[in-house]
């Protein structure tokens, strides 16, 4: 039985150093007629935001998708908290007034849940209640490996329309007919997932992305409020490891699906910057099969965020913060949208306040914990862009030090 386990360890390593050998071939390939650039290093902590300039609009193309930024967007009603408008046939519409972004195996779905457990605040009709998947994945025609119909921002905005009703209905509604009920969108892949920046038409002819999905989220809604909740990146790993069950069910295939997927990163950084590498469709096709190391480098996906966001709109969260004072942190979450706070009493008589957590991954925990050189290995890895996270944030707690 041991020999049997040994071998296996030794097919899934020959396998993955093959898919390693054959990216790094398509690489060269690709980039023969390139000019060669290192940068192994870190890139500076500092928010570069981008000027406001329209940005110009091309003529359809098919090969491209719907083309957001030069969508013209109409004004929201004065009479709703929620950014909705009615059609010139006099429907209503309703973007979700707040985004939960990110990031995956970090409580987002159970954050969610807590949050529309509100009486005055709404989920959606996507997964759980919670998650469209549209402007990193329908939107793009793609899921996480396979292929899908594209979605126009028409169908992103179906997702709603139950909440728009009860939004619009008298149980929503003041006696000023103030309209004080709100909507979101749960997709924790839209902090991260920017493989789709090839198919916005103002990337065309581009090697590194110049729009991404906060430039098409400030377009539609300036105003937007999101949250991302964030997790050790090294605990996060091993958790959505066995979640999705990628290339082993072993601490020990799991170090070497690291190694292997590291690897992957080191290549690519010798020819592209990190947003480059970590958004690129092809090297995420590999991840996907082996470990997801790039959903871990948070400061530079926050700092796309915040290059178009003001930090005003943004709130940032710890899982292990959240986890230890649910109580305290869904009221701050309710202050953040603005909506009514409520006592203890409301929070347990609406079931905000359980103790009992949704989607925790049961496979994890029978496994056992991660071997001490892979999570050596890892926080080496993660170390450098937690830092740059915390001086992003001004908050040594997003060190993960304790």
């Amino acid at each position: 039985m041991a020999s049997g386990k040994k071998y296996l360890t030794v097919v899934t390593v020959v396998v993955l150093l093959t898919m390693v050998w054959l990216m790094h071939s398509f690489d060269h390939l690709h980039n023969v007629h390139s000019p060669q650039k290192t940068c192994n290093c870190v890139t500076e902590t500092a928010v570069t935001k981008r000027p406001t300039n329209k940005p110009i609009c091309l003529p359809p193309d098919k090969t491209f998708t719907e083309d957001l930024l030069c969508m013209e967007m109409p004004s929201f009603l004065p009479k709703y908290k929620n950014p909705c408008w009615k059609t010139n046939g006099g429907q209503l519409k309703c973007l979700p007034y707040f985004m939960l972004i990110g990031m995956d195996k970090s409580g987002s779905s159970d954050l969610f849940d807590r949050i529309t457990k509100h009486p005055d605040i709404l989920g959606n009709r996507g997964k759980l209640g919670k998650e469209t998947w549209w402007w990193s994945w329908y939107r793009y025609g793609t899921t996480l490996i396979r292929k899908e119909k594209k979605q126009t921002f028409e169908e992103y905005l179906k997702f709603f329309n139950k909440s728009t009703l009860i939004i619009d209905s008298p149980a929503k509604t003041d006696k000023n007919g103030y309209h004080y009920g709100i909507t979101g969108d749960g997709t924790p892949m839209d902090a991260w997932d920017f493989r789709g920046w090839t198919q916005i038409p103002q990337n065309k002819g581009l090697k590194e992305p110049k729009y991404l999905t906060p430039d098409l989220v400030h377009h539609v809604n300036k105003n937007m409020k999101l949250i991302i909740i964030m997790r050790n990146p090294v605990d996060r790993l091993y958790s959505d490891y066995y979640f999705l069950q990628l290339a082993g069910n072993s601490p020990q295939a799991f170090h070497n699906s690291v190694v292997t997927s590291i690897s992957v990163l080191d290549q690519c950084l010798k020819q592209s910057s990190m947003l480059t590498c970590l958004s690129g469709e092809k090297r995420h096709q590999f991840w996907n099969k082996a470990a997801r190391i790039h959903i871990g480098f948070y400061s530079e996906y926050v700092r796309q965020w915040l290059r178009v966001f003001p930090k005003e709109q943004i709130l940032f969260l710890r899982t292990k913060d959240y986890s230890a004072d649910i109580t305290s942190h869904m009221s701050k979450v309710f202050d953040f949208l603005g909506s009514r706070p409520l006592s203890a009493a409301e929070m347990t008589s609406y079931g905000i306040n359980l103790k009992a957590k949704k989607h925790v991954t049961a496979r994890k925990k029978s496994k056992g914990p991660m071997l001490d050189e892979t999570r050596e290995l890892l926080t080496k890895l993660y170390d450098p862009y937690n830092k740059q996270l915390a001086e992003i944030l001004h908050d040594d707690r997003f060190l993960w030090r304790e």
